[in-house]
């Protein structure tokens, strides 16, 4: 008796295709997360309740711990704000300045750049703050 051989193609998916596919993904998710918009000068804000993210920021000033003070994230000499700010006041002169200043920073420290932006002909002033979280 002769069995007939039944020899068949076995069809096998293509799984380097398939791998190459996946870490394209991989890659693209990757950096694609990695680019969060955050200032590169870590400061820790103060916390309130009733802190609210500003709706157009125009100028942002920021104060870091050790005084040092950053315009649009550029270092700034504290003798140069006046005249940083006189410029940026011919292009916007109804312009918001947001201040966001370490928590650590001296209050008079922050009263003076306050005051020297108004001194330059910025009436409109914010100062950022961080939510706090309430627990439920």
């Amino acid at each position: 008796m002769k069995f007939r051989d039944y020899r068949r193609v076995k069809a096998q998916a293509g799984l380097t295709a398939m791998i190459d596919i996946i870490f394209l993904l991989l890659i693209f998710f990757v950096l694609s997360s990695s680019f969060v918009l955050q200032p590169a000068i870590q400061i820790k804000l103060p916390k309130t309740l009733t802190s609210q993210l500003p709706v157009r920021k125009e100028i942002v000033v920021i104060i870091a711990r050790d005084n040092r003070v950053f315009i649009n994230n550029k270092l700034t000499k504290y003798t140069d704000i006046f005249a940083q700010f006189q410029k940026e006041s011919r292009i916007q002169p109804n312009g918001t300045v947001v201040i966001r200043a370490d928590r650590d920073v001296s209050h008079g420290f922050v009263v003076k750049v306050m005051d020297v932006v108004k001194q330059a002909g910025f009436p409109n002033l914010a100062i950022a703050t961080e939510p706090i979280k309430l627990e439920e």
